[in-house]
């Protein structure tokens, strides 16, 4: 579901904030102007966890393209499909169970000024029609809104 945040730049929910966790990808911006690259901020919020980075991408890394073949009636699938983002702060994995269609929303974030890194995962589960070709066209309105110029890169991570 896309929603207008307190800038006025688009914000796509994942999930329902009242069963769990949900996620918030906000209206992107290209960090060097013209080039391909395309930072996307993501939040996972719930009762027990808040946390948020910038996905490096180039063009979307064909996020819209991914969930719209997960929907293709025309080619079927059993075994896991997974995308990721170029720098691979995002990877989803998609999997069919029964009539619907599971996505594990796996977020990953090297900590500035430290070896370490954290991880989060959550899982969504979505009707296998209907509601992912919805889903990608959300992705691919967000994608396409034209970008801001930039943002800094700063990384949060707080929660649990």
């Amino acid at each position: 579901m896309i929603i207008r945040d307190a800038r006025g730049g688009q914000l796509l929910r994942v999930g329902d904030p009242g069963q769990g966790v949900h996620l918030l990808f906000s209206t992107p911006a290209r960090p060097y102007g013209d080039d391909p690259a395309l930072d996307i901020p993501v939040r996972a919020k719930g009762a027990w966890v808040d946390v948020s980075d910038l996905v490096r991408t180039m063009d979307g890394d064909g996020l819209a393209e991914f969930l719209s073949s997960l929907t293709d009636r025309s080619s079927s699938w059993s075994e896991p499909r997974t995308w990721q983002s170029s720098e691979g702060q995002l990877k989803i994995s998609a999997q069919r169970s029964d009539s619907r269609i599971v996505l594990t929303w796996g977020m990953r974030a090297v900590v500035t000024g430290s070896e370490g890194c954290w991880r989060f995962e959550t899982v969504t589960s979505h009707e296998s029609g209907q509601e992912v070709r919805e889903l990608s066209g959300a992705f691919n309105a967000l994608l396409s809104e034209k970008p801001r110029k930039s943002f800094s890169r700063c990384r949060r991570a707080s929660g649990a």
